[in-house]
C-alpha cells in the first residue's frame, strides 16, 4: 500500500518500525510530563486533521526524530491493544534521510527484536514485540519424505534466501527427535534461523529454540511450556483463544487452501482467516496450500506470514511439483 492510501481515523495515530542494516529496530522513551513518562514505544504520533496517515507519519517523525522518510508501507497485521477509540496504525519505513536523533528530549535506542521485550514498553506496543521477532516464513520439516541429505541441502538454501522459523515435525521417538533438532540447529546457525520441535513439551524443552504444540497438546495443556518460542496449531477460534490464554508466541491456523495432505478438511478461504485472526492479538500463520508468494495476500488479511511444509522448496517428488 502506498504511503498516502492507508485508512485514517478521527482519533487515529501512527507508529513507525524502522530498522536499520543490522536488523535493529528503533524505539523511543517518552519524556517526562506525557502520559506513560519512562515507558519505551515505537515513534510516532497523532494524525492531524486533513491528514493522511502516510502525511501524519512523515510530519511526526521529522519533528521527533530529524529524519526526512520516503517510502512506507501500511501494516494491517500489525494490530496493537490500542485503547478503546483510538486507531492505532503500523507503518514500515522503508525509506528515510538524515540521522535519527531525538528532538524532543526523549531517550532512543536501536535495539534487535529479541531485545526489545526486556524493556519496559506502552501496553498498547507490547503485541508488536512479539511479531517484531517473527519471520515471515515458518517451514515445517518433511524429513521422512525428502530423505536427510536433500531436506538439509534445500534447507539450507532457502535459510539463505529468508530468515526462517523452522518446525522439526516428525513421527519419531524423542530421542531422534531431540538429537537430530541440535544437528539442524548448527546448520541454520550461521543464517540466523531458529528451530521449534513439534511434541511433548516434558521431553524435549531444551531440545531446540521453542515448542510447538499440536491442537491435541494445546487442550491438555494449563500453562506455558517452558520455552523461548511456543507455538501452537489452531483450526478455530476457540484454539486460538486458548492458545492466546497459555501465553504461547504464535500460532498457525489451517486449511486455509484445498491440501492434499487433509482432502477432507474444509478450506477456510481468506476472508474466514482474517475473521478468525482478528479474534486475537496472536502472531498467526496461515497454513494450508501456501506458497511463498502467500506471503502479502496473507500479511493483507491480518497473518503474521505463512507456514509451508515443500512448498518453499519447489521440489519434484515422484514427477509432480511437491508444495
Amino acid at each position: 500500500m502506498s504511503a498516502s492510501t492507508g485508512p485514517t481515523g478521527p482519533e487515529g495515530v501512527v507508529a513507525a518500525i524502522i530498522r536499520d542494516d543490522d536488523g535493529r529496530v528503533l524505539v523511543a522513551r517518552r519524556p517526562a510530563g506525557k502520559v506513560g513518562a519512562g515507558l519505551w514505544e515505537f515513534p510516532g504520533g497523532k494524525v492531524g486533521a486533513g491528514e493522511s496517515q502516510g502525511e501524519a507519519l512523515r510530519r511526526e517523525l521529522y519533528e521527533e526524530l530529524d529524519i526526512t522518510v520516503g517510502a512506507c508501507t501500511f501494516l494491517p497485521h500489525y494490530r496493537a491493544a490500542a485503547p478503546p477509540g483510538i486507531d492505532l496504525a503500523f507503518w514500515r519505513v522503508d525509506a528515510y534521510e538524515g540521522v535519527a536523533r531525538g528532538r524532543e528530549g526523549q531517550e532512543i535506542r536501536w535495539g534487535l527484536p529479541d531485545a526489545l521485550p526486556d524493556l519496559p514498553f506502552l501496553p498498547a506496543d507490547r503485541p508488536i514485540l512479539a511479531r517484531l521477532r517473527l519471520p515471515s516464513f515458518y517451514l515445517i520439516s518433511d524429513v521422512d519424505r525428502f530423505g536427510e541429505a536433500l531436506f538439509e541441502k534445500r534447507l539450507v538454501e532457502a535459510a539463505a534466501r529468508d530468515a526462517l522459523l523452522v518446525q522439526l515435525r516428525e513421527p519419531w521417538p524423542a530421542s531422534r527427535l531431540r538429537a537430530y533438532a541440535q544437528h539442524l540447529r548448527a546448520l541454520l546457525a550461521p543464517y540466523g534461523g531458529r528451530l521449534i520441535v513439534n511434541g511433548d513439551p516434558d521431553e524435549l524443552v531444551g531440545a531446540a529454540d521453542g515448542i510447538h504444540l499440536s491442537a491435541a497438546r494445546l487442550a491438555r495443556i494449563d500453562t506455558r511450556p517452558v520455552a523461548a518460542l511456543v507455538g501452537a496449531s489452531c483450526h478455530d477460534v476457540g484454539e486460538l483463544r486458548r492458545a492466546a490464554a497459555v501465553g504461547c508466541d504464535f500460532a498457525v491456523l489451517s486449511p486455509v487452501k484445498p491440501t492434499p495432505s487433509h482432502p477432507d478438511a474444509t478450506p477456510l478461504g481468506w476472508a474466514r482467516f482474517r475473521e478468525l485472526a482478528a479474534e486475537v492479538l496472536l502472531p498467526i500463520y496461515a497454513l494450508g496450500g501456501m506458497t511463498t508468494a502467500d506471503r502479502v495476500v496473507a500479511e493483507a488479511h491480518l497473518a503474521q506470514g505463512v507456514a509451508l511444509r515443500s512448498g518453499i522448496f519447489g521440489l519434484k517428488v515422484a514427477g509432480s511439483i511437491v508444495s
